[in-house]
């Protein structure tokens, strides 16, 4: 089929271009945007929500997605990566883009680099593509997530309405720089022109990128800073109740003023963990900015659902699937089980790209006393098999005694559940993460 062959074209130039020095960065970023001239500036003057951010994109991206179409609008979203199908990283209204149009974009994209000898990687000419069929199918809204950084990323090339930036923390630092100043002013890179930025962090080093990029900012952790957020963990959902003080009218006296109560609004998010609520003020924000309702909002949240986000894969035994694959997101990762189970009932499956810190992401799981697996991901780029990953961790001085080393993910899963459904058994979680190449594998097993 030409779409096997299509794709199998885009994923051989996932390595191609490793842009490292500023010179190298600049250059290709010119490079960028002569491509985006050269096809015609795609979606110059669509409204476009630009999102960038360690972590929560994907998740920000949807919680918008969700309000926006449940408000009437037609809209696009552009995330990365994908866990099954590579169609799923560009969607409109909620449909993944199809194999048809996956063939024609790729050759428009490739049509316009050849004729102008120029080389660019896998993300680069995914997002030309998404752009050309966004264009195409001209929607309400693009909600469109960078891929790495956001200065020089290729979603960059566009003019955005509103820029929204989740957070910062470590990762990737050498593509992005190893201080979170370093990284935060890459991520604000994608504010344009003095233009509205919406974050989602009480950090010193974003506040200063932003401030340094537009006057023109939100920091809802700071404007709703009177929020509640509980977690129901029966049904593996989020309350989030926003509480706002009534306007009082400044002839009242001071007793009056003490009985007002609070205005409450509630919204149950179907993603569970208590960080997702900073993910939801950035969609809730710009949803009010374009006077979508409370109850449309809701509606929209309960039209969502997002694989490998604290995903219920299965109950019995209960498997949870998570994208975790950096430090900060492990972190959440394990305040998230903490909630729902003691640390010797949780046996960890999971894999690490050779990039990733895993130092600092192994001690956040080794200080709790999680039983662990791991597994290979050698098929994938930067991909490391179990022996490697031991490797490193016995070169981070972390002793690997009680960690167990297979690399076949499904003869790991299914020593793990005989452990966990085992008369009498302490275990009673299993958690897959690492990556989300670590989830796809996993999914693939139990395809039909």
């Amino acid at each position: 089929m030409k779409i096997d062959e299509i794709l199998e074209k885009i994923f051989n130039t996932r390595t191609i271009n490793k842009r490292i020095t500023n010179e190298s960065l600049n250059q290709n970023n010119e490079k960028l945007k002569k491509i985006y001239e050269l096809l015609g500036e795609p979606c110059k003057n669509k409204k476009i929500i630009h999102i960038a951010g360690t972590n929560g994109k994907g998740s920000t991206a949807t919680f918008l997605e969700g309000i926006f179409f449940a408000a009437g609008y037609s809209v696009a979203k552009f995330t990365s990566p994908h866990i099954l199908q590579f169609n799923e990283r560009i969607l409109v209204d909620k449909e993944m883009i199809f194999d048809e149009d996956v063939v024609k974009y790729y050759e428009v994209v490739m049509d316009i680099l050849e004729k102008n000898s120029l080389q660019i990687n896998f993300f680069e000419i995914t997002t030309f593509m998404a752009l050309l069929y966004f264009k195409a199918k001209n929607p309400d809204f693009i909600f469109l997530e960078t891929g790495l950084g956001g200065r020089y990323d290729a979603t960059n090339v566009v003019n955005s309405a509103i820029a929204a930036i989740t957070n910062v923390s470590f990762d990737h630092i050498s593509l992005l720089g190893n201080s979170l100043e370093k990284i935060a002013d890459r991520k604000a890179g994608i504010i344009k022109d003095g233009q509205l930025c919406i974050y989602a962090q009480n950090l010193a080093e974003l506040e200063n990128a932003v401030k340094k990029k537009t006057d023109n900012s939100v920091n809802v952790l700071k404007k709703y800073e009177n929020l509640q957020v509980e977690l129901d963990t029966q049904n593996y959902k989020t309350i989030i109740k926003i509480l706002k003080s009534e306007n009082l009218d400044e002839s009242e006296n001071i007793e009056d003023k003490k009985n007002k109560h609070n205005l409450e609004k509630i919204f149950k998010l179907p993603l569970f963990g208590k960080f997702q609520a900073n993910n939801f003020l950035i969609a809730y924000e710009i949803a009010k900015i374009y006077s979508i309702s409370d109850e449309v909002i809701q509606k929209g949240l309960d039209e969502i659902s997002l694989a490998g986000r604290f995903e219920i894969f299965s109950k019995n035994p209960a498997t949870i699937l998570d994208v975790a694959h950096n430090d900060d997101s492990v972190r959440v990762l394990v305040e998230n089980l903490n909630e729902l189970f003691k640390n010797d009932e949780v046996i960890f499956i999971l894999s690490i790209l050779g990039t990733k810190d895993i130092a600092n992401i192994f001690e956040k799981i080794l200080e709790k006393n999680y039983k662990i697996f791991i597994t290979s991901l050698k098929d994938v780029t930067y991909g490391l098999s179990a022996n490697e990953i031991k490797k490193n961790l016995e070169n981070a001085n972390i002793l690997t005694n009680n960690i167990i080393f297979e690399d076949n993910i499904l003869d790991a899963y299914n020593q793990v559940k005989e452990m966990v459904l085992e008369k009498n058994s302490r275990y009673k979680a299993i958690v897959v993460c690492g990556s989300f190449y670590e989830i796809a594998k996993f999914k693939k097993l139990f395809l039909k």
